[in-house]
Order: structure tokens, then C-alpha cells, then sequence
């Protein structure tokens, strides 16, 4: 599992119903554009907004089109049973790993019920299974934690590079989930990335790992800066993950051919001022 993943957004509808024709179509538009594989449900997917059986449709759908690339589902949810659910489907499907993140209502939890935790999950999934580490909304996976469980690595969106060092150092493999710091995980070691701002620009920030992998690193951090300069335009400081969702799925229903819909509900959605509209499909055409 090496490249640059795509979490990709899920389409809704004006009644809050999943619109999974959008959805099927986006997630093969960023597969044709070069992304390596897609990762549903995740926190850019508002995956844990979507009930199981939503999940288990869009999964199937998106198994359609993904011609032998990574499909990698995420399983948010504070109910094991359903975790487990969702994993005795997909132990049937042709999924290449799933992620997981650790149920979290019921914050703080030990390291060792943590551990505990991904053992007994991956034991009931015949696919790899990914720890996702997301302390903004969900909990914090421990380096300890990762090393002493049998998964195959971390997600780790900290954004903190210093988190993504001591997986490193502690052999844990890493998927980097902070978009900004992909050229930097890639340089100490990680496996890949799985960045949101590929819903915007998939060709841009799969040529951004492929330019590294190649050994041109500073191409590499250039297409990233290209990328960061024109999200800057839109995305601020003080944004929330929700907020930085919804304002990175009204610019790519702005600039890209699939119309994903807004937030799901209580999520709010973003609306651009018209002026920054006319500026962002002028700089995304460059």
C-alpha cells in the first residue's frame, strides 16, 4: 500500500439522501486522473454521518469501477457491533485493507484496551487492517499502541510531523493524512498519503508522490506548494475539519465536473463569495 489515496467526498442529495451515482462517478474520475486508490468513508467522506448500509452500497459500487486500484474503506463508529459488521461484509469483497478508527464517545481510553481493541478486530477481518489516528475528532492511536497490535500500519492525521517520526522510528508503517506534510513523511520514510485536497486536484497530488518516488524531490515540492497556494485561497487557520470539509467540497463542485451536493445534515455548507468564485476557476485552469 505505497501512493498517494484519496478520501473522497460523498455526494448528497437536496433531501440528505446519498446520491450514489455522484459518488460512483467521482470516485472513478479520481482514479482516471491518477490517484492510486480511493478511502471512503473517512473523515472527508463524512463517513461517520453514513449508516451501514450506505457504506455497504457505496463500497460494492465503487468496487465496479476501480479496475484492480486500492479500494480501502474507513470505519468510523463508536459501536463495535457495527465495526464488526461492516467487517464480516467486506471479508467477501475484494477490498485491499480497512481502516479503522477506535471507538472514541467514551474518551479516555487506556493504550491497553486500545490494544486490545485492534486485536480483536483484526482477528475478525480477513483484509489488512489500518489504525486511524485523527485527535481532532476522534482519538489519538498511540505509537505503542500500533507496534503492540497486528495491524498493518497508521493513518496518522495529527499534523504534527514529530507524531508521524515516532511511527517511523518504531517501524510502524505510515499513510500521512496531513496534506501539507506528505512531501516531508515521504522524506523520513512513509508509505504514501491519503489527502483530502486529491478530491481537488487528483492528477496534481498523485505526481506529487510519483515526482518523489522518481527522485525529483523538489518537483515533488513544488506541485505541493502549487496545490497549498491555491487552498490557501479558501481554506482558513481557524477552520475546523467540518468547515474545511464543506469549503473543499463547494470549490470542487466549483472547478470539477461532478456535483457532489453539500454537507450532510447537521454539517453546515460553505458558500463562496462571488468574487473568490471567479478567482479560483481562473487559478485552477492554470
Amino acid at each position: 500500500m505505497k501512493g498517494l489515496f484519496i478520501p473522497q467526498l460523498t455526494a448528497f442529495t437536496k433531501n440528505q439522501r446519498v446520491d450514489y451515482v455522484a459518488t460512483k462517478e467521482h470516485g472513478a474520475w479520481l482514479l482516471e486522473k491518477g490517484a492510486y486508490g480511493l478511502v471512503p468513508f473517512g473523515t472527508f467522506g463524512e463517513g461517520s454521518a453514513l449508516s451501514l448500509n450506505e457504506k455497504k452500497r457505496i463500497t460494492s459500487d465503487l468496487l465496479t469501477i476501480s479496475n484492480g486500484k486500492l479500494v480501502i474503506p474507513t470505519v468510523i463508529s463508536n459501536s463495535l457491533e457495527e465495526i464488526c459488521e461492516y467487517i464480516e461484509f467486506a471479508n467477501n469483497l475484494p477490498i485491499h485493507a480497512v481502516m479503522i478508527s477506535p471507538p472514541s464517545y467514551f474518551r479516555p481510553i487506556s493504550d491497553e484496551k486500545m490494544i486490545e481493541f485492534y486485536r480483536f478486530v483484526c482477528q475478525k477481518s480477513l483484509h489488512p487492517v489500518i489504525a486511524y489516528s485523527i485527535p481532532a475528532t476522534a482519538l489519538r492511536v498511540p505509537s505503542s499502541v500500533v507496534s503492540n497490535s497486528p495491524v498493518w500500519g497508521v493513518k496518522d492525521s495529527s499534523g504534527d510531523i514529530a507524531l508521524a517520526t515516532e511511527f517511523l522510528q518504531d517501524k510502524v508503517k505510515v499513510l500521512i493524512g496531513t496534506d501539507r506534510l506528505l512531501v516531508d513523511a515521504l522524506k523520513l520514510g512513509a508509505a504514501g498519503g491519503i489527502c483530502g485536497l486529491g478530491n481537488l486536484f487528483p492528477a496534481r497530488m498523485a505526481s506529487v508522490y510519483r515526482s518523489f518516488a522518481g527522485g525529483k524531490i523538489e518537483e515533488s515540492e513544488e506541485t505541493l506548494a502549487s496545490v497549498l497556494n491555491f487552498t490557501s485561497r479558501f481554506l482558513r487557520p481557524e477552520f475546523g475539519f467540518g468547515e474545511s470539509i464543506a469549503a473543499a467540497k463547494a470549490v470542487s463542485n466549483l472547478i470539477n465536473p461532478i456535483n457532489l451536493g453539500e454537507m450532510r445534515l447537521p454539517s453546515a455548507s460553505y458558500e463562496l463569495p462571488e468574487q473568490l468564485k471567479s478567482e479560483l476557476i481562473a487559478l485552477a485552469k492554470e
